[in-house]
């Protein structure tokens, strides 16, 4: 029977229209290879040759000199991993980029794009190279990849504050945000764009595919080769003829899906008790996928009530962290202290970090996630989940459903991914990709038209930008500077001003740190203008409030302090852990992103307008806002809560005068505190640390 099996595979893998399915049979046989005969297993590694999937042949057990050859041939050139082979599809996509080609890779989660990446690196064929990923978290999953292969050829820079010199090879590892703020891309040779369907303009909320059409239009305009990497689409659209782009779209997979769908309704309990029948059934470690943080809350409180699980000793440093942070009735402390993670774009960063780094290590069996977990973080789960079919309260497509699927199984490691779909899964529908800068229209954003080189705008861009110039209060370079604001709310906010400048200009004109009436007129300003609707969600309700919640926060001895306070005055409807969730939120997505961003966008207006009317005198908002992104903390300690450090560690360290003011001078604080016996670091907070210093090799301590 195992030799007939073997027949048929081969058979299929012989025809190109059939070698995908005969690849997915190769990889089930692989996982049931203990099974076979020992005599079988060579026909096995020939089956696994012929379909490509060379990293799963035995090298130790090549047969011929063809053999040895085909070995060698596969071998990814990358530092510390001698026994590490291309598959077919990662060599050919290798080699191309190795000779200048521009490379659009679309296929699946299982594929190993990264490790092209790492080998392009190795390669030695470009110097300073910029690799462009969505999410701070990836930053950070991307410099600790590159940290262990290439700390002691290479500088890896992922923070504003570092900087270089350029006297050996550089890796920028940035979002596009933080690539479109440095100076110093021009010399990038190489780059690359993760997950790059998100170059399509997304209509409710442009500003971040903005950024990133800008990036891509700058770094490909100066010359840079590139590699576009993400899930399977069927086509690209609107990247410009002159960089000859090769688009390749494959089905290529490392792993097998078992798709099990039970067509379950929306409405009622029924989801949730087959949730806690599944979550009992599985051993393995299993994602299950939420439509938001609501709802992983809800699907948590409800496995905890009904799932018989116990608690875990080995989340108990960091429950009891947990504990002493924030409120014992936060959900994620109940979950984590029974064995579930729970990870949304609501929980602190660090935190989600550690929940990632327990779950590949074993220490919990279950993550209950909405798609900052399903979007490029790389995880070892077997199972996934699929508990709802939209994301927040849009249904989504089969795009998402298979990036969402695609999570499951992993190389070398779970052969057969499992999915189990509680909802009917969408219909099977191709997708492409249409990228913003190459396929204006007359929706483009303002944003991005006002960013592009003349020569890159499409004649009915060329005409809008022209009447934008001809009609606009404020200049283009004031517009360009507040591209993530509306025009209509900055000309209203010119208005505003213009109107009554004479009674304004003593709460506008401030530097460093305003007095309390200067801070109370912006916030009624970006209240009135920009952030109303956005601010309400949050419980803030005008300007004053607004002023109110900076200064509670910015005096605040301990963010658990802050959050108490909101939590004591939060509404009649509120759980305590939503109102956990709810501060956790308003400090990271408005105070430490959108408020700097508003506030700034004042002070440009402000500033344009003043100097137009003589003044010598205008207000930079730079200052406040600048320590507004950072929580009013140290900027610097700060930014280690990227490297999964929680502020609330770093801000109880012991330093002189400011304060380190790069992150490299944050990092040696940290780790001599660390050394400390007598720093107040916990046991969770030291095993943090020490999992930092594993991935910064041979770093040079100071005292």
């Amino acid at each position: 029977m195992a030799f007939d099996a073997l027949q048929t595979i081969s058979a299929l893998a012989n025809d190109v229209a059939t070698q995908p399915a005969a690849r997915d049979l190769v990889i089930r046989m692989l996982a049931a290879k203990d099974l076979l005969r020992d005599d079988f297993h060579p026909l096995l590694d020939g089956l696994v040759r012929s379909v490509g999937l060379i990293p799963y042949v035995d090298s130790d057990n090549a047969r011929s000199l063809d053999d040895h050859y085909l070995m060698e041939a596969h071998r990814a050139p990358i530092p510390d991993e001698d026994d590490y082979f291309f598959h077919t599809l990662q060599l050919q996509i290798y080699r191309d980029l190795v000779v200048g080609r521009n490379v659009v890779l679309s296929a699946s989660t299982s594929v190993g794009k990264s490790m092209v990446v790492d080998a392009v690196i190795a390669s030695a064929r470009y110097t300073v190279i910029a690799i462009i990923v969505p999410t701070i978290a990836l930053i950070d999953e991307t410099r600790r990849r590159l940290g262990r292969r290439f700390a002691q050829t290479h500088d890896v820079v992922t923070h504003p504050t570092q900087q270089t010199d350029f006297s050996r090879p550089v890796i920028f590892v940035l979002t596009q945000e933080r690539a479109l703020a440095r100076k110093d891309l021009d010399r990038v040779e190489f780059f690359v764009i993760d997950e790059f369907y998100k170059l399509e303009i997304d209509e409710k909320e442009p500003e971040r595919s903005v950024d990133l059409n800008l990036v891509f239009a700058r770094l490909a305009a100066q010359g840079a080769n590139f590699y576009l990497i993400g899930p399977h689409v069927s086509g690209v659209a609107g990247i410009a003829a002159r960089y000859n782009p090769v688009f390749v779209p494959s089905e290529f997979s490392t792993v097998a899906l078992d798709i099990v769908q039970f067509d379950l309704p929306e409405k009622g309990d029924v989801r949730k008790e087959k949730l806690v029948e599944l979550c009992g059934q599985l051993t393995s470690p299993t994602l299950v996928y939420c439509q938001s943080p609501p709802r992983a809350t809800s699907l948590a409180e409800y496995l905890l009530e009904h799932g018989g699980l116990g608690k875990v000793a080995s989340t108990r440093p960091a429950v009891d962290w947990l504990r002493r942070q924030y409120p014992e009735e936060w959900i994620l402390t109940q979950a984590l202290e029974h064995g579930i993670g729970i990870h949304h774009g609501n929980v602190p960063r660090a935190i989600q970090q550690y929940i990632i780094r327990a779950f590949d290590a074993g220490e919990i069996k279950i993550i209950i996630c909405t798609t900052t977990l399903i979007e490029g973080i790389n995880t070892v789960a077997e199972n996934v989940i699929i508990y709802d079919r939209r994301v927040e309260n849009t249904g989504f497509d089969a795009f998402t459903f298979r990036n969402i699927a695609g999570r499951a199984g992993r190389m070398r490691k779970y052969f057969i991914g499992k999915v189990f779909v509680l909802e009917a899964a969408p219909p099977d529908e191709p997708m492409s990709v249409e990228i913003g800068v190459g396929l204006q229209n007359e929706n483009t954003p303002s944003a991005l038209l006002l960013e592009l080189d003349d020569a890159d705008l499409a004649p009915i861009s060329r005409q809008r930008v022209l009447d934008i110039e001809s009609q606009s209060p404020l200049s283009m370079e004031t517009l360009r500077l507040n591209r993530h604001v509306p025009l209509d709310r900055q000309y209203a906010v010119h208005t505003h001003i213009v109107r009554d400048l004479l009674n304004l200009e003593d709460a506008l004109v401030w530097s460093n740190m305003p007095k309390p009436f200067q801070l109370l007129k912006v916030c009624e300003m970006i209240y009135d203008h920009f952030d109303g609707v956005a601010l309400s969600r949050y419980g803030v309700t005008s300007g004053m409030g607004l002023k109110a919640e900076l200064d509670r926060l910015r005096f605040a001895k301990t963010f658990r302090s802050y959050i108490d306070h909101r939590v004591a005055n939060r509404a009649f409807f509120q759980s305590v852990s939503e109102s956990v969730e709810q501060a956790l939120k308003f400090m990271r997505r408005y105070v430490s992103y959108t408020f700097p961003r508003s506030m700034l966008a004042i002070s440009n207006i402000q500033a344009e307008i003043l100097t137009r009317d003589g003044r010598e005198t205008v207000g930079d908002y730079s200052t406040f806002a600048s320590k507004a992104a950072s929580l009013f903390m140290n900027s610097s300690l700060f930014a280690l809560d990227e490297y999964g450090v929680p502020p609330e560690t770093t801000k109880r360290l012991r330093y002189s005068g400011d304060g380190p003011t790069t992150l490299s001078e944050a990092v040696d604080l940290l780790f001599l505190a660390a050394q400390d016996p007598d720093s107040d670091l916990d046991p969770f907070e030291r095993s943090i640390v020490e999992d930092l210093m594993t991935t910064m090799p041979l770093r040079p301590m100071t005292s």
